[in-house]
């Protein structure tokens, strides 16, 4: 049975030795203030400076602490090249109120811009994972710069496992080098904005031993210019609780990826003229999710392969008789075609599917599988939502229709614990980040949990959230 999900408290703070740096700062300041004179020659510049660069050292050089790297060097200089040891009263009174303003503000980008921390999985299971890359036996590459060649994917496994002691966990993106800054630039920020995330520590352990036991498998798949990872807190905490998670990384769909060595990135033409006709940009987009059901459709291929197929050993740990399918975006419409087209298919959750211009020979079908639908504020009562309408409408199953008031889409991904002053950037809604990670758990899993390990419908139908409405439509 499937562990009931906790309550998680977001924990943003700096790293312990950027900490120690901050204070070794506010003694340096504060001390001639206090008592009137500086302390032997030599002293506060040895450990500004050792403290900047054990920092660096160990725990990595991050660019929000930039203006205190350079106020610990000047305040060590100054310490080294005062003559004058000792403060009179009206400079001890100065810099007693103008110190630690300064000190504020250059350690506050520290704090508004931290390593984010990923929330602790609720399952009682560990997790190991692997990258796999895939190729399509027969789909050609309509897009990027190797039209013609057989197209390429990677996967990340997410499975039950069992993790030595002194394993090292893997970083939130392992292609975070490419991946950073091409998503920077979406958001027309500076390349190295992201670059905290780097030292960001997952709760997965590469390479580590399989559980034995078939474990239900979802399929995930992110939007348009996403990343395999940009919902790490949702999968891991699936694979806690009994899941085998695999999501893809849709080659010159998402932002970054890296293959073979070489990093390959979105593909911006995909998407047509912006200027050409409705109808034409509709199919452009149409292409690009038919090509992302590919893209699923290989990796349940190989699912049902076992260990003749590319998972090899990992095929074990996977039930291929029950599979749901995941997706936000772009993705979730893609996740949808499956489901509709696809027997493989035993339940579908979609967080703000773009299913607007899928052909009408797919939406035509009957959905005989339950589904999920997660919206958020600005992907409500549009066009794209009656079509999403008229899939329930003509469904012959149940489905779950959720608005989450006060989330923007990017808070359906990993983004809520990028920063504390993510609402203010524009990168997410208004909603407390710590609620919304506790909602999405919720939903996803219990979701899965209750239509592909047959725990019960507890998790769903006791949900009481004020930022959420939930409407069961059964058609069955």
């Amino acid at each position: 049975a499937s562990v009931r999900l906790r309550p998680w408290h977001n924990r943003r703070s700096v790293r312990p030795l950027e900490s120690y740096l901050v204070m070794a700062c506010a003694v340096a300041v504060l001390w001639p203030a206090l008592f009137g004179t500086r302390s032997r020659r030599g002293v506060i510049a040895a450990v500004l400076v050792g403290l900047e660069v054990v920092q660096g050292q160990v725990e990595g050089y991050r660019w929000p602490l930039l203006l205190l790297y350079v106020v610990a060097v000047g305040m060590a200089v100054g310490d080294v090249v005062a003559v004058e040891r000792e403060l009179p009263w009206p400079r001890r009174v100065g810099r007693f109120l103008f110190g630690p303003l300064g000190l504020l503000v250059a350690a506050a980008p520290a704090f508004l811009f931290p390593v984010p921390e990923l929330p602790v999985p609720s399952g009682p299971l560990q997790i190991g994972t692997q990258t796999i890359t895939l190729r399509h036996p027969e789909l050609v590459e309509e897009y990027g710069e190797r039209p013609g060649s057989r197209r390429r994917i990677n996967v990340q496994i997410w499975y039950p496992a069992h993790v030595e002691e002194d394993a090292e966990p893997q970083v939130w993106s392992p292609d975070i080098d490419y991946v950073g800054p091409a998503l920077a630039r979406r958001h027309r920020l500076p390349g190295f904005f992201f670059n905290s995330a780097r030292y960001t520590d997952t709760h997965s352990y590469p390479d580590a031993a399989v559980d034995e036991g078939g474990f239900p498998l979802v399929v995930y798949s992110h939007g348009w210019e996403g990343f395999r990872t940009n919902s790490i807190a949702q999968v891991e905490n699936l694979v806690s609780q009994g899941y085998v998670v695999i999501a893809i990384d849709h080659t010159h769909i998402a932002v970054a990826t890296v293959i073979d060595g070489e990093p390959v990135y979105i593909d911006d033409g995909a998407l047509g003229d912006p200027e050409a006709d409705v109808a034409v940009r509709q199919q452009a987009e149409a292409a690009i999710i038919d090509t992302m059901a590919e893209d699923i459709r290989l990796v349940l291929d190989e699912a049902e392969a076992g260990a003749d197929g590319a998972f090899g050993e990992l095929a074990a740990a996977m039930d291929p008789t029950s599979v749901g399918l995941w997706g936000h975006g772009m993705g979730g419409a893609a996740a949808l075609q499956v489901c509709l087209t696809d027997e493989r298919c035993d339940a579908v959750a979609g967080q703000d599917p773009k299913v607007e211009f899928l052909p009408d020979a797919v939406l035509a079908n009957t959905a005989t599988k339950p589904m999920l639908f997660m919206r958020s504020d600005p992907w409500r009562d549009n066009d794209n939502d009656a079509v999403l309408r008229g899939v329930v409408a003509r469904s012959g199953t149940i489905t779950y229709w959720v608005d989450v008031r006060g989330a923007d889409s990017s808070d359906f991904l990993t983004t809520p614990v990028v920063s504390p002053i993510a609402p203010q950037l524009g990168m997410r809604g208004p909603i407390d980040a710590n609620r919304v990670i506790v909602i999405n758990r919720r939903f996803i899993a219990g979701f899965f949990d209750r239509f592909l390990l047959g725990t019960g419908s507890a998790a769903l139908d006791t949900v009481d959230f004020s930022e959420v409405d939930v409407e069961v439509i059964d058609r069955r």
